[in-house]
């Protein structure tokens, strides 16, 4: 019967928290509106997809391919958040456009980070120079970069955790473990 009635309460506390939320139907001052938030998902989606695109890059450089057969034949294996850009890049070298110059739009689609990609395979095709040890670099930075991030992360982690510890886990627990022992100590008063 007691567990009984601290499952009620808990249930009640609960509930009444969720019934007292405001409602909102767009965001307060210093909140990110709905499309920066979109926008910031999709450049997390970018970083931790990059990594794998340049591997796939490298794969095919290695496999004895040019630098644009190589992303021509890996877009189809790329992540989809770094697709488009690539794509991008092959639809305007069947254009006519130079492969060196095509590459200039992928920093402005996936953004600074693939800056130095671009400029290797752009001094790779202008010049001759060798991709694979630029594009094995390059590949060993991003996995640090998204290494260091997911580590940052991850030391978040508690700090986030730490209000809904307090506000959600803590009160269950004295609703369920203290408050039917409080009652049965109260009933047994009675008598």
């Amino acid at each position: 019967m007691s567990v009984l009635l601290g499952l009620i309460a808990a249930f009640a506390v609960c509930a009444a928290g969720y019934a007292a939320r405001p409602a909102r139907t767009r965001p307060q001052a210093g909140e990110p509106s709905p499309m920066r938030t979109s926008a910031r998902a999709t450049r997390r989606a970018i970083e931790r997809d990059y990594p794998a695109a340049i591997d796939l890059i490298v794969l095919a450089v290695r496999a004895g391919h040019l630098p644009l057969a190589a992303i021509t034949g890996a877009i189809p294996h790329f992540p989809a958040a770094v697709r488009p850009a690539f794509a991008h890049v092959v639809q305007q070298c069947q254009t006519g456009r130079r492969f060196a110059d095509a590459l200039a739009s992928l920093p402005a689609t996936l953004g600074p980070m693939a800056a130095p990609l671009a400029d290797g395979l752009a001094a790779a095709d202008r010049y001759g120079l060798p991709l694979a040890p630029v594009l094995e670099r390059l590949a060993s930075e991003a996995h640090q970069r998204r290494r260091r991030r997911a580590d940052a992360l991850a030391r978040q982690l508690p700090v986030r955790l730490a209000v809904p510890l307090v506000l959600c886990t803590l009160p269950s627990f004295v609703l369920l473990a203290v408050v039917p022992l409080l009652l049965a100590a109260m009933s047994s008063l009675r008598q």
